[in-house]
């Protein structure tokens, strides 16, 4: 049987109500409780004293309203009067009170809102950050180098992180971002609804982030509902989207693309292999990649030129100044780096050139002068056996194995010393894989210099020192300087080839220069530049792809006597013109005596009289 509610629990229930309404509610009782107060005095007033009126009870409303807020009474009326005005003040107080308090309350709730990031954004043709990690300082930096020359450029980040906590970190990192306007939201990248807050669909580009500290098996499932939820979310779904993305295990690359439609997916650790293999095989390589990776430098840009059309692309080498053509790009939208010269540039090519900034792509208006007797056809002999040390071990060190495999002569050799238990099982996994290189391993602590002076360090051609991953940036980190500080002082005088060294945090770099090492990789910091260099121009993806694939074109520093005429004074021109006749594009050089710098010079002026250099940058196919 149902109960029987009564009036005055209905009553009670509807105020109850439209209090909870919050700070409308309560105003809106307020105001009626003003309005009986101010009624019921008058209407006292006019009971008390009749003469009061005096004819205009409208008058006495308003004087009763006037005094009930502004908190005074008057001071000459009767004696029989003045209660009542005084129960009028102490009842305007409680008003007066009442009101200021809801309106601060009201106002600090709706600043609290705003502090926690949860307002939409109505930005248009930005980009967009998904997800918090370190990475996220090398992205917003280099958007604000890309956006340098842009009007009211923007860039939005969502992530589970306090809005202000984030604001705090970035100018910290980050500083003055000119132009470029930072907007944080806090939410899950994972949520629709929150997805919607950063306006994706009128977004120029969006760039996900896997989260810091976590396993890659997580950090990859992260990425890939977040793609599944852009690329399948009802409020986004037959939209075009520009998404780039990076996994960090191989295998859910796959995946993660079939979740994310046209996004495009990274492989981080294969990247990371590729780069710390080709460095370490050829000194201050990390230095160029940087400079093209990077919106500082040089980048690579994209260009339609009707003059070259129908001519073989070895014209295309020497009718910029400023320039280094790269490659082309096809009109079915393939990319090929350093095509054979005699390939015919057809209507619909652009012409992938590297260049300081796009103003500065313009035809040279004269011919450059070649030294033609400068020029000479130095023969490599064949590839000999390497040696190389690998010092250390992580998720990447297998792939690092196989891309060496893929470069080094047969015969060669790869020494791994390391105290992780997990190393000797990968290492008897890849024997059976390997085609020219043996592989041995020993148990030992790298940070130990009794351990390292027991490998004759200075026998090998290359030295690669591994970040531990299984521990925290700073730890991991700590431990590659102690082991860089004790191979400089054994090699001191002496050493090996080329020493690289993988490093997580960017920052410290800087420490590790100290320790006069060839290359420093930090491989999400390079992931993190050719993620933010796709988002703004999604054919790059094809660039990075020929530049990493071992079958395409690559980046190789070579004697320069391979080129040139010792004690030649020429011009960049005479370079590009002599690599050519190789095969091969010239993009720059490297300086003989470079003092303390790298001494890496990437697309120099082709008129200029070079200083005395000792290697010369190519793009080459072998």
């Amino acid at each position: 049987m149902a109960r029987r509610v009564t009036l005055r629990a209905r009553m009670r229930y509807w105020f109850d109500n439209t209090m909870s309404r919050g700070t409308t509610g309560l105003i809106g009782w307020l105001a009626v409780a003003s309005f009986g107060l101010v009624l019921l005095v008058t209407v006292a007033i006019e009971i008390v004293d009749p003469s009061a009126m005096n004819g205009d009870p409208l008058r006495v409303l308003w004087s009763t309203f006037v005094t009930a807020f502004s908190l005074s009474a008057p001071t000459e009326a009767e004696w029989v009067v003045l209660p009542m005005w005084f129960v009028l003040a102490l009842g305007g107080i409680f008003v007066a009170s009442a009101l200021i308090g809801l309106l601060t309350n009201g106002i600090n709730r709706r600043l609290e809102q705003l502090r926690k990031g949860r307002s939409a954004v109505l930005e248009r043709d930005h980009t967009v950050v998904l997800g918090w990690s370190d990475q996220i300082y090398t992205v917003i930096t280099e958007m604000v180098e890309a956006n340098a020359s842009r009007r009211k450029a923007a860039v939005v980040v969502l992530a589970e992180q306090d809005k202000v906590t984030m604001e705090d970190r970035v100018e910290h990192r980050i500083g003055d971002t000119g132009r470029t306007r930072l907007i944080f939201r806090t939410g899950s990248p994972l949520d629709l609804k929150d997805l919607e807050m950063v306006n994706l669909n009128e977004a120029r580009s969006i760039i996900v982030l896997a989260p810091d500290g976590a396993s890659a098996e997580d950090a990859d499932a992260y990425v890939l509902k977040t793609l599944l939820a852009i690329n399948k979310g009802p409020a986004f779904r037959g939209r075009p989207h520009h998404v780039v993305a990076a996994v960090r295990d191989s295998r859910n690359r796959a995946v993660a693309k079939l979740a994310g439609g046209d996004a495009i997916v990274l492989d981080g650790d294969d990247i990371g292999a590729r780069l710390i293999v080709q460095t370490a095989r050829q000194s201050k390589l990390s230095v160029v990649y940087h400079d093209l990776f990077d919106f500082g430098g040089d980048e690579i840009y994209m260009t339609v030129e009707p003059t070259l059309v129908g001519r073989p692309f070895a014209q295309a080498l020497l009718a910029y100044r400023q320039c280094c053509p790269l490659g082309l790009l096809l009109a079915d939208g393939k990319t090929v780096l350093n095509p054979p010269p005699g390939t015919m540039i057809s209507p619909g090519d652009r012409i992938v050139l590297l260049a300081r900034d796009d103003s500065m792509i313009s035809l040279a208006t004269a011919p450059f002068a070649v030294d033609d007797t400068a020029i000479v056809h130095g023969v490599r002999g064949p590839a000999a056996p390497e040696s190389t040390l690998i010092l250390g071990w992580n998720r990447r060190a297998a792939r690092i194995v196989e891309q060496l495999d893929v470069y080094v002569a047969a015969g060669s050799t790869v020494d791994v010393v390391t105290d992780r238990a997990d190393a000797t099982p990968a290492v008897g996994r890849l024997v059976p894989r390997l085609r020219r290189l043996v592989i041995r391993s020993k148990a030992g602590d790298t940070r130990d210099r009794g351990v390292l002076e027991t490998l004759d360090v200075a026998s090998y051609h290359n030295v690669i020192v591994l970040s531990d991953d299984d521990l925290d940036a700073l730890t991991a980190d700590s431990r590659v300087l102690v082991t860089l500080l004790h191979l400089r002082d054994i090699l001191a005088g002496r050493g090996p080839g080329s020493i690289v060294s993988e490093m997580r945090d960017d920052r410290d770099r800087a420490l590790a220069q100290l320790t006069k090492a060839d290359d420093f990789v930090v491989s999400e910091q390079l992931v993190s530049l050719l993620m933010t260099q796709i988002s703004e121009n999604r054919h790059l993806e094809s660039v990075f792809a020929d530049l990493f694939d071992a079958d395409g074109a690559e980046i190789y520093i070579r004697p320069a006597s391979y080129y040139l005429r010792a004690g030649a004074t020429i011009t960049f021109a005479t370079v590009v013109a002599s690599a050519a006749r190789r095969g091969e594009v010239a993009i720059g050089y490297r300086v003989s005596d470079s003092g303390d710098g790298h001494g890496v010079v990437l697309n120099p002026d082709k008129e200029q009289v070079m200083p005395p250099i000792d290697r010369v940058i190519v793009l080459s196919s072998s």
